[in-house]
């Protein structure tokens, strides 16, 4: 069946059909929240037990190992980050202190220095970093840093 042409339609029936979709989309939304918090449970008591516990997929579908993007149909629960001693800056520091680095090289001495990432391309965040923090990092011709 064919849509029914807006010209035919009233500003009143537009706006009663705009405002029952806002109503069931709230509804919706609620119940996905309450799912979401009832799965990051779930997840908690399996890693409680000694399991692993399955993550959403970009795709929305369950799968081992693999974390959902920040975005729709990620919560921040379910958000896994590494716990470090030091942040990306200090680790940085360390790393250059006396030397000039390139960012690959750079960003791979801090990784062998035990520093703990779950990015996708970790060099892209040790660019920005190095080109961020222009007070702490030198830069010392094309694509080469040390410390200040």
């Amino acid at each position: 069946m064919a849509a029914p042409r807006l010209t035919r339609i009233s500003t009143a029936e537009l706006r009663r059909e705009l405002d029952r979709r806002a109503s069931q989309l709230g509804r919706v939304e609620t119940r996905r929240r309450q799912l979401e918090s009832e799965l990051t449970r779930i997840d908690a008591e399996i890693a409680a037990l000694g399991g692993t516990a399955a993550s959403v997929s970009s795709s929305g579908t369950r799968a081992r190992g693999r974390v959902a993007p920040r975005g729709a149909g990620r919560s921040k629960a379910a958000r896994t980050r590494s716990m470090n001693k030091t942040t990306l800056t200090e680790a940085l520091q360390n790393a250059l202190k006396g030397k000039v680095l390139a960012v690959g090289d750079a960003a791979e001495a801090v990784l062998r220095s035990g520093y703990k990432t779950n990015a996708e391309n970790f060099r892209t965040m040790v660019n920005l970093t190095l080109l961020k923090r222009k007070d702490l990092f030198k830069k010392q011709g094309r694509g080469r840093y040390t410390v200040r």
